[in-house]
C-alpha cells in the first residue's frame, strides 16, 4: 500500500505531465524547504496566511506544523483537482479556486477584505514578464500588515521579482536537499523590516 507521501508524488507528477506550465515541478515540496518557507512566518500575528499555489499542500502542512491553525490559512489553487484533495487534507482551511496573478478576485468572491501577516507564494513565476510579477509582488504588499513577509521560492538565483523600489528582496536560505534545489526568498516593504 503506497504512504500518502508517494500519493501526493504521484498526484503532482501526473498534474505536471498534464499541465506542465502550470505546475512548475514534477515533484511537490521537499519537506525541508516546506518548513523553511513556513519558519518565515510570525506565529505571534493574529491576522491569516494567504498561500498561493499550494499544490498537494507539502507547505500548507509545514504552516500548519508551525502553529498556524487550518482556520487562518487562504489557499488559492488554480488547479481543480489539487484543491479537492486540499479540501479533504485540510478541512478547515480556506480553498479558494482561481489565479495566483489575480488573487483579489478569488479573495473577493470569498469575501475577505483584510490582510495577512504572511502571503507564501509558490506559483512559478519565472515564465511570466517582469512587469506581471511585479504587478503580482505589488498586490501582495498592499495585502500585507505592516513588516509582514511576503515569501517566494524559486529556482533563481537572483530575486525571481525584480522589486524595483516596491520592496526590499533578501535570499534567507537555499535548500541544497531539495529536487531541484531552491531559494527562498523574502520581501518587505521597503523601509520596513
Amino acid at each position: 500500500m503506497a504512504s500518502v507521501l508517494e500519493l501526493e508524488q504521484i498526484r503532482f507528477l501526473k498534474g505536471f505531465f498534464e499541465n506542465p506550465f502550470r505546475v512548475a515541478s514534477p515533484l511537490p515540496s521537499g519537506r525541508r524547504l516546506a518548513r523553511t518557507v513556513a519558519a518565515q512566518i510570525d506565529r505571534m500575528r493574529h491576522e491569516p496566511v494567504l498561500e498561493l499555489g499550494p499544490g498537494t499542500g507539502a507547505v500548507t502542512a509545514a504552516i500548519v506544523e508551525r502553529g498556524i491553525p487550518e482556520s487562518h490559512v487562504y489557499a488559492i489553487e488554480r488547479d481543480a483537482d489539487f484543491a479537492a484533495h486540499l479540501r479533504k487534507r485540510f478541512p478547515r482551511l480556506h480553498v479558494l479556486e482561481g489565479d495566483a496573478f489575480a488573487f483579489a478576485r478569488a479573495l473577493d468572491r470569498e469575501g475577505y477584505q483584510g490582510r495577512f501577516s504572511a502571503i507564501v507564494c509558490g506559483v512559478p513565476v519565472l515564465d511570466k514578464p517582469q512587469e506581471g510579477r511585479r504587478h503580482l509582488l505589488g498586490e501582495a504588499l498592499a495585502r500585507l500588515t505592516p513588516g509582514a513577509p511576503f515569501v517566494q521560492f524559486s529556482y533563481s538565483r537572483k530575486p525571481p521579482i525584480d522589486p524595483d523600489g516596491l520592496a526590499i528582496a533578501q535570499r534567507v536560505a537555499t535548500v541544497w536537499s531539495n529536487i531541484p534545489p531552491l531559494h527562498v526568498w523574502v520581501y518587505r516593504c521597503a523601509g520596513i523590516r
